[in-house]
């Protein structure tokens, strides 16, 4: 009896010994895929609220006539900077302050955010108002307001100036926001490439 006791214990102890083996070896899998799966919603999250911020934006942007912004000042005409207000309204768990150095134009590699040299820092976002072409090198580029207090004063050579649209020509709103994955793995193999787009294109509503 005592010998079959010795053996039983034996046998539940390489039992464990094997179970913790097997542990080890499959955890950094399952932590794996379970982070990847975390770092897939975060960014499926922030492309659609990056879409419908894409939206609000373009819909403020071709307003006609008079409206409130969401700040509670009223504006005959919609600017750059009403456009920019909604869209930070929206998408407010995102930094979408830091100002590209053309918002009307041209945008950063022909409107190509892959291998561009110029993009969002981390975890930041540019917003583009501009006409409704890829590159946003055409025009119109801009509601019918003009530029507002947005972006600062300091733009860059090569620049669009803003040509307010008219009557129904398009207004785009496009955004770039650079995503950072948490999962280590994930970050050595993508670095801060990966640049979330989402855009919309409306026609204005102006009268004239």
């Amino acid at each position: 009896m005592k010998e079959r006791l010795e053996k039983l214990k034996a046998y539940l102890r390489s039992e464990r010994s094997q179970g913790l083996t097997e542990f080890a070896i499959i955890a950094p899998v399952i932590l794996l895929l379970t982070f990847g799966i975390i770092d897939f919603g975060r960014g499926l999250y922030l492309y659609i609220t990056l879409q419908q911020a894409a939206n609000e934006g373009a819909r403020v942007a071709v307003r006609a006539s008079y409206f409130i912004d969401p700040n509670g000042a009223s504006h005959t005409w919609p600017t750059d900077t009403d456009v920019a207000n909604a869209i930070a309204g929206h998408a407010v768990i995102m930094n979408l302050a830091n100002n590209p150095a053309c918002p009307n134009g041209p945008l950063p590699n022909g409107g190509i955010p892959q291998g561009s040299p110029s993009k969002p820092a981390v975890n930041t976002g540019w917003i583009f108002i501009t006409d409704p072409s890829t590159a946003g090198n055409g025009t119109p580029n801009g509601p019918r307001g003009g530029l507002g207090s947005y972006p600062p004063p300091n733009m860059g050579a090569g620049c669009n100036n803003v040509t307010p649209a008219t009557g129904n020509e398009p207004i785009k709103v496009t955004l770039w926001y650079t995503f950072q994955p948490i999962t280590p793995l994930i970050q050595q193999a993508v670095g801060n490439n990966v640049v979330i787009t989402a855009y919309a294109v409306y026609r204005a509503e102006y009268s004239n």
